[in-house]
């Protein structure tokens, strides 16, 4: 597992100074109010994806590590041609959802006909480029080097192309010209690198209905599985898509803006333990499937202690340090944000107490507790969305993160501590 974090570290180190870079340039480039307006097209197409997307490389990660241990290839190629199909098939209905939903959103938030253009043909070319099969697969056959590479594609584009939007003046449209092309490009590079893979390994992706139904009758209960792991990232990755839009309805396009420069910088400040959790599905999904106890609580136990350190830390630097690192990113400008970066940075803190606790989870197959304990976060961030926002204002929106971020960890490390002597549950192939 060291190996695989060191690789997703420096990729994601990249990753993590690039999109620094290149939402400095946009939000310096564009000012508040307009970097706002683009913010606000961002958050809501991103919203639209992860409600439509499966999870599908969870799928293939779980079910085809089991596989693997069995030497059933073709169940495996079955595997991921299923993951293939319904990656495609959420991306074509999200791409019809965000068409249609965008006149709603526009009205809300007092959207002119140009943006909300934008937002249409934006939302479409991201939805058909979504998708995690692949990704899935480069992590079950333990190539992170692979993965990282491709992961790098995206925001590669990103900076070259944000460079070249500030070079050439150009405005919303360059810039969202530039975030539509990044996803697109990893798709390419991902699946690629995949097939790559799945050919020198002896295995052959196979697509097509009955394919699709062997594979759904082969993998016990995954159909479920799906179902809830994408509930489940759903309910756990709107949230800043939500507060974006909630912050634009009650504060307008510029604190829209100041909101998600604070929390890319919040992400930024815990990304670099978030990466870990990549490279620990995978490593438990295999722990499980060996039913190693032993280890496996290991693992979990002084993972969970090193990141309840570096939340603090986080916590700390923000409060401290918050203006500075706003000026530094965006500008003068967004020095505003400062109280926004101090609570988002406080519930990216309480995220990563519960980093290793959830893929725990997924490993051992229980996404429908998982899936309760994130309804129990989403319920109280949605309530208090509701009573803190007209009381307190855009504030609100980040005072409600952590109140959120907080009941979701609770619920889940409960869980966890009432299944720790359960026996482990493994998927049957």
């Amino acid at each position: 597992m060291a190996r695989n974090i060191a690789w997703l570290l420096g990729g994601k180190g990249f990753a993590g100074i690039a999109s620094l870079i290149y939402v400095a340039i946009a939000a310096r480039v564009l000012g508040p109010e307009r970097f706002g307006e683009f913010s606000l097209v961002l958050a809501y197409a991103q919203g639209i994806a992860n409600l439509a997307q499966f999870q599908t490389g969870q799928a293939v990660i779980r079910y085809g590590a089991l596989q693997l241990r069995t030497a059933h290839s073709a169940r495996l190629g079955r595997l991921i041609g299923l993951g293939a199909m319904l990656d495609a098939a959420s991306a074509v209905t999200g791409a019809a959802v965000a068409a249609l939903g965008v006149f709603a959103v526009a009205h809300w938030l007092a959207w002119p006909a140009g943006v909300r253009d934008h937002a249409i043909w934006f939302g479409a070319v991201l939805l058909l480029t979504t998708g995690t099969t692949a990704s899935g697969a480069l992590r079950l056959f333990d190539r992170f080097d692979l993965f990282t590479g491709c992961e790098a594609a995206g925001p590669a584009v990103r900076l070259v192309g944000a460079v070249i939007a500030w070079a050439s003046g150009a405005g919303i449209i360059g810039f969202l010209i530039v975030w539509a092309a990044a996803p697109a490009m990893q798709a390419v590079f991902n699946w690629a690198a995949a097939l790559m893979v799945l050919r020198a390994r002896g295995h052959r992706v196979r697509i097509g209905w009955r394919p699709m139904r062997l594979a759904l009758r082969e993998n016990r209960r995954i159909w479920r599985f799906l179902w809830q792991s994408n509930l489940s990232y759903t309910l756990s990755s709107l949230w800043p898509q939500v507060g974006v839009l909630v912050v634009g309805g009650a504060g307008g396009a510029a604190a829209a803006g100041g909101f998600r420069v604070a929390g890319k910088l919040a992400k930024a400040l815990a990304k670099p333990v978030q990466t870990i959790a990549r490279a620990l599905l995978p490593e438990l999904a295999h722990l499980v499937a060996a039913d190693d106890r032993r280890t496996l609580g290991q693992v979990v136990r002084r993972l969970t202690i090193g990141s309840v350190i570096v939340a603090v830390a986080i916590a700390l630097l923000a409060a401290f340090a918050g203006p500075l690192l706003l000026q530094i990113l965006a500008g003068k400008a967004y020095r505003f944000a400062h109280l926004f970066l101090l609570l988002l940075a406080i519930a990216a803190g309480i995220d990563l107490c519960r980093f290793a606790l959830e893929p725990l989870l997924v490993a051992r197959g229980k996404m429908g507790k998982l899936l309760r304990s994130q309804a129990i976060g989403a319920a109280v961030y949605a309530a208090a969305l509701a009573a803190l926002v007209p009381t307190m204002g855009p504030t609100g929106a980040a005072a409600a993160a952590i109140l959120g971020s907080l009941a979701l960890t609770l619920a889940v490390a409960q869980v966890v501590m009432r299944s720790r002597r359960q026996p482990l549950r493994r998927a049957r192939p």
